[in-house]
This record gives structure tokens, sequence and C-alpha cells, in this order.
């Protein structure tokens, strides 16, 4: 089984470094088959460690392995550590198993780009960043995965290095994901100094003592803030939807193997700690619902494709913190495994879409698609139905139950309650605006001229197969649990994460005719007003114009953090930098100059004046030799 754990976190790693070694020796076709193979191995020994687990008793499934240790400070000893229990083991077949299917599909995507064995090698080391985030056996080895992970997601946003969107884009996103990193260092800094470990099990039996509330709050709350960044949830999640600068790849693996996962799976695995802080634990919960509200009614203004599946993202992430804020662990896990199906589908069916109209991700551009590209409509028809939570689809099974726990949270849950039955509604609406504005109707003339169908080559066969395994994926993958008749996986992950809150029958009923009615009611109005058009979308001019600038985020950051350091970049240049350092530079130049230019004079270049000076200079020595004599 260790050995299995291993062999999933170092197999990719093991090609990102030959792809990079091996450079323009291997082509490129032969990176994306070493790094798609590579996490296909990974995904095979995630499924060989989790069956040997399953072996094991509930209490014996909890395994450490020590590879080297890399740092010692003190008392303090760090080793690269990796830890297989029943939550990492999830996680891992989640990463590399989606994960796979993405970087598959990259083959196909980046087929003919000039720089694809740096793009494999990227990827190669995001899916080996993100096991390591999961895999690790306490907090130094997290926050070793954690910023590689961002750093990963710079790389890759920014790998168009052409465009300065996509530089900026990259720039934002790892501005943004350092503050949540600065906050998340922060906090193990305190626990180092309260407890004198980061190791999980000495961390999590030491939190009753770690001295007051403030410290377990300040702790909780340091790492609530990289959560917040690196889910993209409010106020830290203006840099996803930029993020889209990426290919469509990336957009994929970020969204749904990797990087906004790992908020949701870090207040899975440090619930211990939030538990001694349940006022942090309600305010992940409160910035998860205002989230996945927010973002369901920015999506509705999008016109970019990839856009308005960015901001699901951002919504789905957030009903995950509602369920891990309230405590319903399983719940929320679930509906990340099951995310990644459907995100992963909608992704790269979106990318096929963009692949046929050479690139364009303008929604107002396409249009009457359904019959020219017939195989990626029902994909992402499949995709959509599983994200508006629709029976029998993926969603249907991981959403409802996580909504219907919420009511066992009192007042407080029974508020957020409401806000996500809303958010079920919007969920519906934007889903199906984009499946009528891309695929319903005639073709539009930008489709007519531009679309370049898929055909049977090899780059084609890549993305269709992972697309349609997906597809299957989205269908029956919410069928490994349903609740309440049968719950393997909360059984499985309860030793890790048992839930602190639970549905009744009568609370699960409701939720779920309330969230699919609500779901329908949202592809209806969509319908309605986009596909029958016998209506329009309300134009309230003050909401539409608060929507489109995703209510002012961007300006308010820029307003407070960018022009004012800006200007203060400013002034030094012209009060510090201009008067003090250049100036000091220049006058130290210029006086240089001016003593080599008064040497020069003396170089006559006659030799008489050569001999008086030596004759001079020893006529001064002797002088000087006589007085210090007498």
């Amino acid at each position: 089984m260790i050995a299995s754990a291993w062999l999933c976190l170092l197999s990719p790693l093991g090609a990102a470094t030959l792809i990079t070694l091996a450079g323009t020796r291997i082509t490129r076709r032969v990176a994306g088959y070493l790094a798609t193979l590579s996490v296909l191995v990974s995904f095979v020994a995630a499924l060989i460690a989790f069956f040997l687990l399953l072996d094991e008793t509930a209490d014996e499934r909890s395994h450490t392995s020590t590879l080297w240790t890399w740092l010692t400070a003190g008392d303090f000893r760090f080793g690269l550590s990796i830890l297989v229990d029943p939550l990492s083991i999830f996680m891992m077949l989640v990463v590399s198993g989606v994960g796979f299917l993405i970087v598959a599909y990259s083959i196909g995507y980046m087929d003919g780009e000039d720089e694809e064995r740096r793009f494999f090698a990227y990827m190669a080391l995001f899916v080996f960043s993100m096991l390591l985030l999961v895999q690790s056996a306490d907090l130094l080895i997290l926050l070793a995965g954690w910023g590689l992970v961002g750093l990963c997601s710079y790389l890759l946003i920014g790998y168009y290095q052409e465009r300065p969107q996509a530089i900026a884009a990259a720039k934002k996103a790892f501005i943004m994901n350092a503050f949540g990193d600065a906050t998340m260092a922060l906090a193990l800094f305190l626990l180092i100094q309260r407890v004198g470990s980061l190791e999980y099990g000495a961390v999590f039996s030491a939190m009753d003592s770690v001295g007051g509330n403030w410290a377990v709050n300040l702790i909780a709350l340091g790492l609530l803030g990289g959560a917040v960044a690196k889910s993209a949830q409010i106020p830290l999640q203006t840099w996803l939807p930029d993020a889209m600068e990426g290919p469509t790849p990336v957009s994929a693996l970020i969204h749904a193997a990797t990087m906004v996962t790992a908020g949701v799976y870090m207040l899975v695995r440090l619930n211990p700690i939030f538990e001694q802080a349940p006022r942090v634990q309600d305010l992940a919960a409160g910035l998860g619902a205002i989230t996945l509200l927010a973002a369901g009614l920015i999506a509705l203004v999008q016109t970019d494709i990839k856009r308005v599946i960015a901001y699901s993202t951002m919504s789905q992430i957030g009903y995950m913190f509602v369920g891990a804020g309230l405590t319903t662990y399983p719940n929320a896990m679930f509906h990340l495994m099951t995310h990644a199906f459907f995100k992963a589908l909608l992704f790269l069916a979106a990318g096929i879409v963009i692949h046929a109209l050479i690139g364009e991700q303008d929604m107002r551009k396409m249009g009457g698609l359904r019959r020219l590209l017939p195989r990626t409509y029902t994909a992402t028809i499949v995709g959509a139905l599983a994200l508006a939570a629709i029976p029998p689809f993926a969603g249907f099974f991981s959403k409802d139950p996580l909504l219907a726990a919420t009511l066992d949270a009192g007042a407080y849950g029974k508020l957020i309650w409401a806000v996500g039955l809303a958010g079920t509604f919007l969920t519906g609406l934007y889903a199906f605006r984009l499946i009528f504005i891309v695929f319903g109707g005639e073709p539009s003339p930008y489709a007519r001229e531009h679309l370049h169908r898929p055909g049977h080559t090899m780059p084609a066969l890549w993305m269709a197969w992972t697309v349609g395994a997906l597809s299957v994926l989205s269908v029956v993958g919410g069928w490994i649990q349903f609740s309440p008749f049968w719950t393997p996986l909360t059984d499985f992950l309860e030793p890790v994460a048992e839930p602190g809150i639970e549905a009744s029958g009568l609370q699960d009923l409701l939720t779920s005719v309330l969230a699919v009615a609500l779901g329908l009611a949202g592809i209806g109005v969509a319908w309605w007003i986009y596909s029958a058009r016998r209506a329009e979308m309300p134009q309230w001019a003050f909401g539409r114009q608060l929507l489109e600038h995703k209510f002012y985020f961007d300006e308010a950051y820029d307003y407070a953090f960018y022009r004012p350091a800006n200007y203060v970049a400013l002034a030094a240049i012209q009060f510090v930098e201009g008067p003090l350092i250049s100036g000091s530079i220049s006058a130290l130049s210029r006086g240089t100059r001016d003593v080599s230019t008064r040497v020069t004079e003396a170089q006559t270049g006659l030799l008489r004046t050569y001999v008086l000076a030596i004759g001079g200079g020893v006529a001064l020595l002797a002088l000087v030799f006589l007085a210090v004599k007498a």
C-alpha cells in the first residue's frame, strides 16, 4: 500500500523531469504520451492502495511513511512524509483519475502547438503538486504542495506568453493566491509557537490546549484565508475568471481536479482545528453561500463560454464550502467528486467547440451548433443536467443531500439552505442559457464560415473518447451514494471526517423536491427566453451593469491597492530613486570622467616631459627619505 502511494505521487514528477531533460530529443507527441501515461500510473497505483486499504478495519486505515528527513531546526524535524488514509486515498483517486482524462484530452487539443513539451511538463508537475498536497502527512508538506499548485497555475495560465492578457491573468492569479498563502503561513507559525509541531496527529490532539480562543481563531482564520484564495471564494475570487486565458485543458484541470478543490480538502482535512473555532466555520459557510449566489448571478451576463463555466465552478465550490463549514464533510467531498466529473466534461466539451471555431470563445458568435456538432451537444447537455442536479445525473446525488443537511444546523443553516435553493434556480438558468445560445437555433453566419468539423484523425479521437468517458461518469458517478438509502462513501470517510450534522428523511425529500423543481424552473426560464424567445431578459440597467462589472470587486481592488501602490512607486522614482540613487551614481560617474579627463591632459606624448616627471618624483622621494632620517 505504501509503495503504491509513493508511486502514485512520484510518477507525474518523473514524467515532468524526463520531459524537461529530454527537451527536443523527444517529439511533442511523445511528451504528451509520457505525461498521460504517468498520470494513468498514478491512478492505477491509487486504485491498488484503495483496495488494500479496504481490506483493513476502519480503525487501522491510517498509515504514515517518511522517505527522508529533509529539514532539522533545533527540536523540530520535518520529513518528506505521506499519509495514506480514507480522505487522502479519495483525493488521490479523484485527482489522478480525472487528471488522466484531462491530460489525455490535451494530446488532441494541443496538437500542433509550438511548445507542447513545455505544456505537458507543466501539466505533469501540476498533478504531482496536487497529489503532494493531498497526500501530505503534516502541514509543512501541505504548504509545499499548496505553493507548488499556485506556481503551476501561474505557469499554465500564462502558457501563451505572447498574449499580454494571459501574462496579466497569470500574475493576478499568483498575487491573489500569494495573499492566501501568506495568511496560511502565519497560521502555521502560530501553530508551531503554540503546539510545537506541524504533524496532523500532534496538532489535532493539542488543539484543546492551544491557549485561548483568540489563538485558535487566529489559526483557523489564517488557514481559511488560504482556502478562500485557492478556491476562489469571495473576497479573493477575482483571479479565477481571468484564468480562462490559459488553454482549455488547463481550465479543466484547475477547476475539476486540482487547484480550486484544494481549499475544500483543507477545510475537511483540518476539521479538528476548525471545530475548535465554530465562528470561523460559520464564516466559511457564509462566504460559500454568498459566493454561490453571486457567481450564479454573474454567470447570467457572461458572453465567453469558458467564463460561464468558470463562474459555475465558483458557485459549486461555494456549495462545498457550505458543507465543510457546517460540518457535513462527506457530502462536501462527494460533491467535490461529482463536480470533478461534470465540470471537466463541460470544459472539455467547450474546448471542442472552441477548437471547431478556430479559437473563438464568444457565445454571441455561436449558434446552431447542435446540428454541426451533435455529439458535443449531447455531452454538453449531460454536463449541464448534472450541474443543475437533475436526476438521475451525478450532481443530484451529491448536491441535494448537502443542502438537506444544512437544515440540521439551526437558524443559520436554514438561511443558507434558502440561499442554496436560490442557487439551484440560477444554475439551471445559466447552464441552459449557454446550451440554447451555443447550440440552439440556426447556425450563425460565423459558425457556417469558420466551423472546422473534427474528423477521425488521431487528435480528434483523443478528445472524443475522453469526453465520452466523462459523460458516462457524469451520469453514473452519483450512484455511488444515494442518501439515505446507501452511504458507502460517508462510511468510508467517517473515521477521518465524521459529519456533525445529518438530514432526516423528510428533510432529504423536501430539499430534493424543491431543488429539482427550482432547477427545472431555471431550465424552463432559459428555454422561454433564449430558445422560444417569448420574452427578454429583464433589462434593469443598474443591475446588469453591476453584474457585468462583477460587483465591482476588480475596480475596488484597483482603487484600494493597485493605484496607491502605483502612486507610491512613481513618487519613489521621482523623489528617491531619481535624485538619490540614480543621481548619486550619475554624479560619481561624472566625477570619475572629469578626473580621467584631467589625467588625460597630463599625457603629452613628449619624452622630455616624462623624464622631467620621473626626475622630479625621484627628487621628491629623496627629500622625504632625508627628512625622515634627520
